[in-house]
């Protein structure tokens, strides 16, 4: 057995947020809605609360019952329908760039070990990113890859522009394409079970479950090849697939 290529996903397994960032995240969308209201009549703060709070309901039972992510500007309309509450074109725009680009003011960062596993892995195998995506789309994304200057990768799947989400067996397909590898030939390393692990193994690839941003539960169980909490162990263990 030989494998050809590696995938790997975006969030908690090569990047992560900074301390704190989640909440900073989540304030200033709400700052920046509550902004964009106020001319548009009096809004209460527990009606926008509860209007984020659908919106982010329904769009987590898209992504889990649906395989897909909607755009950022999809998102706020919704936000704003709730509201009952048109905006001009302009400020609507405006407002949705901000939610897409929000991350940027604090940016996710490396996971320990990302960087000096790409390299190794690199020089052997052809890498690819499969990620799910939120407000922040595939091409906020691939700016924080351009700005951490890792370009090791021969393909990036992202759920906003793929049109799937994980675990979709079209994303992992797509991947394994673009990476010129048959299913037996690809290992994904992901944090999530449901998503990452169970995808990979319905699309024939193999998987390893990476638990050092997000620990597994204490009665949890996995049907990954591996799993690890630090990722400079990767290497060895694709080679122990290989």
């Amino acid at each position: 057995m030989a494998i050809k290529a590696i995938s790997f996903d975006f969030w908690h397994t090569l990047f992560t947020e900074q301390p704190g960032a989640f909440k900073l995240y989540k304030q200033r969308r709400r700052s920046l809605l509550e902004n964009a209201v106020v001319a548009c009549g009096k809004v209460g703060h527990a009606d926008l609360e509860k209007a984020c709070l659908v919106e982010a309901e329904a769009h987590h039972k898209i992504w889990h019952d649906e395989h897909r992510t909607l755009a950022a500007a999809e998102r706020v309309g919704r936000i704003l329908t709730h509201l009952d509450i048109s905006l001009p074109d302009d400020a609507l725009a405006e407002l949705v760039l901000c939610f897409e680009e929000g991350l940027l003011e604090h940016p996710p960062i490396l996971v320990a070990g990302a960087r000096d596993t790409l390299e190794r892995l690199s020089e052997r195998y052809r890498l690819g990113i499969i990620s799910d995506v939120g407000f922040s789309p595939g091409r906020v994304l691939k700016y924080v890859l351009e700005r951490n200057k890792l370009d090791k990768f021969n393909s990036l799947i992202f759920s906003d522009e793929a049109g799937r989400a994980k675990p979709h067996i079209e994303v992992f397909e797509c991947t394994a394409r673009k990476l010129g590898a048959e299913p037996h030939e690809m290992v994904h390393v992901g944090d999530l079970e449901r998503t990452d692990i169970v995808g990979a193994k319905r699309a024939g690839h193999h998987a390893i479950r990476f638990t050092g941003v997000t620990p597994m539960e204490d009665s949890e169980t996995t049907i990954a090849d591996f799993v690890t909490a630090d990722l400079t162990e990767v290497p060895r263990l694709v080679g122990m697939i290989d």
